[in-house]
């Protein structure tokens, strides 16, 4: 997304409880980490929530 210089990928499982943080550049990256994401419990992928967090870029 432009405008937004993500920073940061944190990943929950609803079932466990299990949470994740990892570092990224941008939103490729983002998507890259969640789709290869596992839960350590091996719960559904069904059952994950996830956040980007970033700045926002001043034009």
């Amino acid at each position: 997304m432009e405008g937004i210089e993500v920073k940061e990928l944190i990943i929950t499982c609803e079932a466990c409880g299990n949470v994740k943080k990892f570092v990224v550049k941008d939103e490729q990256g983002s998507e890259r980490i969640f789709k290869d994401f596992r839960c350590e419990s091996n719960c559904g992928k069904n059952l994950y929530s996830f956040i980007t967090v970033g700045t926002l870029r001043r034009p």
